[in-house]
């Protein structure tokens, strides 16, 4: 009787976050044509992390790497390696790059990654962004001014629910596993791009030893990215808006790796493989493998 309890609870659960779902699909989601229409064929991408660790790994296999088709994130582009390696597909989701009402800091660091992709990029690359940024103009009005960029809308809205409908609306593009980390829709366009192999590189996601409260009840984050010149501990934000306290990010990083499990039952119905080669990764959704052991590359 009581796993029938159980198991009557866990119905009802997964038909409210079914319910809540609709709503949001209802309220957030828009057209997303261009994306529907990318050519979907890639049999290899690999995905650029900004851990600390892809320094080593481009440093170790430069020349493997620009055998796959590439996707950088966030603020790869102001790296030396942006030129080096022409990544085909880029993907920026967080709200400071496109909010204005957000902290100095971001506003110049938002203008620097716009900026540079417009003086650095002279091949085709398809940049994607939420639907959500359509609405400002700041960053558009940089990124116009390179025809090489191609802008393509995405939908972050996070779905939830029964397994069928969670895949049957990520096919259509309406959302995707809750992103609280970019990696999320990096994998998540790897995969609706019908790739069969999907590499992780510097994902170290290593946060959770990296926080810090301070006696000002700060909460303390060295949050280092392989770009990065100096390393010090900072305050974790929301949306370049305000600073969070430590309840919220353990919440925001539990969500984030829940979605990566997502990911991987998408990967499995989708007859895709997603694969880690980052060393000492947090994360436990993906299968852990040493680059050089591949038995595959992209031609």
């Amino acid at each position: 009787m009581r796993d029938f309890l159980i198991k009557i609870n866990s119905w009802f659960r997964l038909l409210a976050k079914t319910c809540a779902s609709c709503v949001k699909i209802l309220l957030f989601s828009k057209s997303t044509k261009q994306y529907k229409n990318l050519a979907k064929s890639e049999k290899d991408i690999l995905i650029l992390g900004n851990g600390p660790s892809l320094n080593s790994f481009i440093e170790n296999h430069k020349e493997k790497i620009k055998n796959y088709n590439l996707i950088a994130v966030n603020h790869f582009a102001i790296s030396e390696f942006y030129t080096e390696l022409k990544p085909k597909y880029y993907i920026a989701i967080a709200h400071d790059l496109y909010l204005d009402d957000v902290m100095p800091h971001f506003l110049e660091a938002s203008n620097k990654l716009f900026n540079t992709l417009v003086e650095k990029t002279d091949w085709n690359l398809k940049f994607f962004i939420t639907t959500e940024a359509r609405k400002h103009q700041r960053w558009q009005e940089i990124l116009k001014k390179n025809s090489n960029v191609e802008i393509i809308y995405i939908n972050l809205t996070p779905i939830d629910g029964f397994k069928n409908f969670k895949f049957r609306n990520f096919d259509k593009l309406r959302g995707m596993p809750r992103p609280h980390n970019i990696m999320v829709p990096a994998i998540f366009t790897a995969l609706n791009l019908q790739a069969k192999n999907i590499l992780l590189a510097g994902v170290d996601h290593s946060w959770l030893k990296e926080l810090q409260v301070d006696n000002e009840n700060k909460v303390l984050l060295f949050n280092q990215h392989f770009y990065d010149k100096e390393i010090k501990a900072k305050q974790f934000d929301y949306m370049g808006q305000r600073y969070v306290k430590l309840h919220e990010i353990l919440y925001t990083l539990g969500e984030a790796f829940k979605s990566y499990h997502i990911l991987k039952e998408y990967a499995d119905y989708k007859q895709a493989k997603i694969f880690n080669l980052t060393e000492n990764s947090f994360i436990d959704a993906f299968e852990r493998v040493n680059f050089e052991e591949l038995n595959f590359k992209n031609k």
